[in-house]
């Protein structure tokens, strides 16, 4: 099992391809690796694709202290991971709170990044109530069962730490005109009013970027209409 001791805290990821442009992918809350199981598929073939749990989900354990959950401490997880892996440049890709964390390491480190894609994300997560989709995601069955036992298997202290963070998080309002890296903005057409406007505002805010709603999607597209994402996602990738 690749565990890789990261800023105090250990970090399970998976690496997938041998050749390529390396390409970065980082979840969401409550999410893990599996999420981007349609896209290690499409791109491990062209790229050296890198999935990690963050910290306190899926197979990466809780931190000691279980206090230790904000959005710029997960930016240094996965930055100091790259980094630590040999991974000197790469496109970078966040959703949702994955997002949040990917704006923190667009912003800190334009350099590392070649794009930056922004997934079903806001510019901000305390602006107004969390909300959910009107629909939940048109998943398979088993697959909502599989993220119903994840969730289940969340420490409360990772659960309630990673959702404070979300909040306390202050997000990019006022700093994302400072993105330099090219930015696609993709999003669920359907999912809540909350992530659609803030997907919409990110594309206001962050020069030259480009928004792509996705039809008939609600919170995770990627698995949703996994043909429809990977095909803006490689379009965007192989202008650069």
């Amino acid at each position: 099992m690749p565990i890789a001791a990261i800023n105090e805290v250990d970090l399970y990821y998976e690496r997938h391809g041998d050749r390529g442009v390396p390409l970065v992918l980082v979840h969401g809350y409550t999410g893990d690796i599996s999420d981007w199981r349609f896209q290690i598929a499409e791109f491990a073939p062209t790229h050296r694709v890198l999935v990690s749990d963050n910290r306190g989900h899926g197979q990466s354990p809780p931190p000691a202290d279980a206090s230790a959950y904000s959005i710029e401490l997960m930016a240094t997880d996965i930055e100091q991971l790259a980094a630590a892996l040999g991974f000197e440049r790469y496109h970078l890709v966040g959703h949702s709170m994955g997002g949040a964390i990917a704006q923190e390491i667009a912003l800190r480190g334009p350099d590392k990044l070649l794009s930056l894609t922004l997934h079903d994300t806001s510019y901000c997560f305390n602006h107004r109530p969390l909300e959910m989709p009107d629909r939940p995601p048109p998943l398979p069955a088993e697959r909502l069962q599989q993220v119903a036992t994840r969730f289940a298997r969340m420490s409360p202290e990772s659960l309630l730490g990673c959702f404070n963070a979300l909040l306390a998080w202050h997000g990019t309002e006022k700093r994302a005109a400072q993105i330099c890296t090219p930015t696609l903005i993709l999003c669920g057409a359907d999912d809540s009013p909350m992530i659609v406007d803030g997907s919409r505002r990110l594309a206001e805010l962050i020069p030259g970027s480009e928004l792509c709603l996705i039809p008939a999607t609600t919170h995770a597209p990627q698995e949703e209409s996994p043909l429809q994402y990977n095909a803006a996602l490689r379009r965007f990738l192989e202008r650069g």
